[in-house]
């Protein structure tokens, strides 16, 4: 895909917001929705619903129903669990297609596709079957969609590619339905806890999906593969730098920001595939790209993502480090000089309830970004714009992203500095195995 050419500007601006509250939806297989609560990084939303989206593109239109779904409130998934649900869709659509293209290799193996099988009617398929899956109760509003969807590109029913896209999609969704992710949620306390360094759960809220670290990869060969270290030390000077930048920059009043600064921290309040998905639609829609390529790339996209949360929740619940709120009310037991106590110290954005180690938006982010950027090099070709609760953002390269959501999180007060940087290299070493393992172009071509 990195030498098909820029057929307009990429100046779009997306402004993405689900809200289906007359759909009671609850995810199934494995996504753990009893547990699943809303955080600070969800967004409330609305998107249209009753048609599908107008564009030519049947993977565009069906990533657009996916996301509007992951993000509803109702159906109540944090981050992670919601790009693990965009992950097993795209790659659904992306086997439904290549199945029968043969462009790239697909991630598992169904067989020959049918004669006379259209890949369009099979991505439609394939989208509609995990979807219906994985949200039961959206099912009447997802039959809809699908009909429409069919009639819309011309397609029939009785079209081979459908019963293709079905069976892809239910191979996937078997995959993945014993991928433990429905065991993450549990009752669970840091080793050591009351320690300095060692992260508490704040007014006992639960400590959010401790187990999601054992969750089977897509791709990555473990979840401890890209395993980071530990923090820097309590004692060390890289330790101390963090802190006082937090300390003044991150506090909820009295700060060092600028405006801009706290708006940035605002912004990506929103999850990764709040924030991300407009980002890779404008990239995709500024592009001559097949189907295979669309069904390829938001496949490879989400598989990176999936398998970045599962090496950061690792390390996460491995190190177990204690989030800044904590760090700057107990800096009297820290041990180190550099440090001075603030108690009652409180950040701009409420404190996350997982360890602070590394930072998940900049792990995903990072993932989400280095996908685009092994595709298509650094530049997209023109700014990126995204709008979100009211905040536009731009950005002209995708490294210019990760750097600011490397910012966002010291300006929140939530992560030090350090956590994000390792963070956005764990998201680029996740992203780059998987674009060199995953869905390759096919032997036969």
């Amino acid at each position: 895909m990195r030498g098909k050419t820029l057929t307009k500007g990429l100046v779009m601006t997306l402004s993405l917001a689900v809200a289906l509250s007359m759909i009671s939806v609850c995810p199934i297989l494995s996504v753990a929705c009893a547990t699943a609560s809303n955080t600070h990084l969800n967004v409330t939303a609305k998107a249209k619903t009753t048609q599908p989206v107008e564009t030519s593109s049947v993977v565009m239109e069906w990533n657009q129903q996916a996301v509007t779904l992951a993000l509803l409130p109702a159906s109540a998934l944090v981050p992670i669990q919601q790009i693990r649900v965009m992950a097993i869709v795209q790659l659904a659509m992306h086997d439904a297609v290549n199945g029968i293209t043969g462009e790239y290799e697909t991630y598992l193996s169904q067989g020959p596709a049918p004669a006379n099988a259209s890949p369009e009617a099979a991505a439609i398929a394939a989208a509609h079957q995990a979807l219906k899956n994985l949200f039961p109760g959206s099912q009447v509003m997802l039959d809809g969609l699908y009909a429409n969807s069919l009639a819309a590109h011309g397609l029939l029913l009785t079209d081979p590619g459908v019963d293709f896209g079905n069976a892809a999609a239910d191979a996937i969704l078997a995959a993945r339905a014993n991928d433990h992710s429905a065991q993450a949620q549990f009752d669970y306390n840091a080793p050591n806890v009351g320690a300095p360094g060692v992260w508490v759960r704040l007014n006992n809220a639960p400590a959010q999906l401790p187990g999601w670290g054992q969750v089977t990869p897509f791709v990555l060969r473990s979840s401890s593969q890209f395993d980071p270290g530990p923090p820097p030390a309590l004692d060390s000077d890289q330790y101390a730098t963090d802190y006082n930048e937090i300390l003044h920059i991150g506090v909820a009043s009295g700060s060092t920001r600028s405006a801009e600064q706290t708006q940035i921290a605002l912004f990506w309040r929103a999850s990764p595939t709040a924030i991300w998905n407009p980002v890779i639609t404008q990239v995709v829609q500024s592009r001559d790209l097949s189907v295979s390529d669309q069904a390829r790339l938001f496949a490879l996209f989400y598989l990176a993502a999936a398998d970045s949360s599962i090496v950061c929740w690792k390390a996460k619940y491995n190190y177990n480090a204690w989030r800044p709120q904590l760090a700057i009310s107990n800096a009297d037991a820290d041990g180190n000089d550099l440090t001075m106590a603030q108690v009652g110290w409180l950040p701009l954005l409420a404190t996350p309830p997982h360890p602070e180690y590394p930072s998940g938006h900049s792990t995903n982010s990072s993932a989400m970004a280095n996908i685009l950027t092994s595709e298509f090099g650094d530049n997209p070709g023109g700014p990126i714009t995204v709008t979100l609760t009211g905040i536009t953002r731009h950005w002209s390269t995708f490294s210019e992203a990760v750097q600011e959501v490397i910012d966002a999180r010291v300006y929140s007060g939530i992560h030090f500095r350090n956590s994000d940087e390792v963070g956005a290299r764990m998201g680029r070493q996740v992203a780059q195995f998987v674009s060199h393992h995953a869905l390759r172009t096919s032997k036969s071509k």
